[in-house]
């Protein structure tokens, strides 16, 4: 069947490049634009030796599908799998240990499949109204992940949600429970770690939390008060301190909880992993972990220790259950399976953690100071 030839001088080459379209691909390998189309988007239903044929034209002609035309179609409106983050880095520091992660999370599972991926680098400054779902909004994304804790009051998921576009969130919202979602159950994880020292005889349990104003600082706080009113102890708002990421800020809050001696026990789920901190606050009150106070502290990092005078740690797998969710996400996006995603790992106490310390096991959340 005739087609556009492959020979000629280089610009002429480079002309015919540069003109050929689906159709002329079809046209030369003797099918149709569908059974291109097919092949471009690594879907089944081409025999193995029409597959190679095509792609062998494809590569001779440098042919490449013009992402600007296909999004003038109604069923390939976007181009490739989106990150965004639904609060801005100065208030939800994810650290840089974090995105080295999540890239290679991305790499390996969506390089394999062909798919660009594209990071919204400030939704927030954009213009005044923070909209971090602008790449679904303008097209750009055929799939989204949202990565960081979603705020209380965030109306963007929802819109997100009911736009059809596969996406997954690192976490829940209780104004969404159909929120297509992979991350850990906190509150659970609260719970554990207050029970555990209330089941080894303190009353006085004081918290350190992060995540004020988001979804994971309400779990935090409905787990703590389950295990209290459990136990018939009253919750007391002045033992629960909120904290942000910085290092001064830790020690400051752990001194001011710890100065009222009758507090006898700390649950650190504060997502900063930071055991100078936390000395350094109980030594300006005159405290020391593993003697007059205990300890749980929280980790992103299996079997490793924040702080080794800590009477346990608190396993928290967000990377893990983040990985399975992207897994499912890429399954989703290329038609392998339905949405949403449903994803909640239980947190793990370990009383016997690896011998040491491990300075920062699973550093998630950091100020860039």
């Amino acid at each position: 069947m005739a087609g556009v030839p492959y020979v000629g001088t280089a610009n002429t080459v480079k002309r015919q490049q540069l003109k050929y379209t689906i159709y002329d691909v079809a046209r030369e390998a003797g099918v149709s634009a569908k059974t291109v189309s097919r092949v471009l988007n690594r879907k089944a239903g081409v025999g193995k030796e029409t597959r190679a044929r095509i792609l062998d034209i494809m590569q001779k002609v440098g042919y490449h599908p013009h992402m600007g035309a296909r999004s003038l179609r109604g069923n390939e409106r976007r181009g490739s799998i989106g990150v965004t983050m639904p609060a801005p880095l100065d208030v939800i520091p994810i650290s840089q240990g974090m995105l080295l992660w999540l890239f290679a999370q991305l790499l390996r599972i969506f390089g394999p499949l062909g798919d660009y991926v594209c990071f919204d680098m400030n939704p927030h400054e954009a213009n005044s109204h923070s909209d971090y779902g602008r790449g679904v909004w303008e097209q750009l994304f055929k799939a989204c992940i949202i990565a960081g804790a979603l705020p209380v009051d965030d109306p963007v998921v929802q819109r997100i949600h009911e736009s059809g576009v596969p996406y997954l969130a690192f976490g829940r919202l209780d104004r969404l429970p159909d929120c297509s979602s992979a991350t850990v159950d906190y509150e659970e994880g609260a719970y554990i770690s207050t029970k555990f020292l209330i089941d080894r005889g303190h009353r006085s349990i004081a918290m350190l939390k992060a995540f004020s104003g988001f979804q994971p600082g309400i779990e935090r706080i409905r787990g703590y008060r389950h295990a209290l009113d459990e136990a018939g102890i009253a919750y007391d708002e002045r033992l629960v301190r909120s904290v942000n990421f910085g290092a001064s800020n830790i020690a400051s809050v752990v001194h001011r909880l710890l100065v009222d001696r009758s507090v006898t026990a700390l649950v650190d789920c504060s997502a900063t992993e930071d055991a100078s901190s936390l000395r350094e606050g109980a030594r300006r009150a005159g405290r020391v972990p593993g003697e007059d106070f205990e300890i749980v502290a929280w980790t992103y990092a299996h079997d490793a220790a924040v702080l080794r005078e800590a009477s346990a740690h608190l396993w928290m797998p967000l990377r893990e259950a983040c990985t399975e969710g992207l897994e499912q996400l890429a399954a989703w996006t290329h038609g392998e399976r339905a949405g949403p995603i449903k994803l909640l790992y239980r947190p793990i106490l370990q009383e016997a953690v690896a011998k040491g310390e491990v300075p920062r096991p699973g550093r998630i959340f950091d100020l860039f100071e």
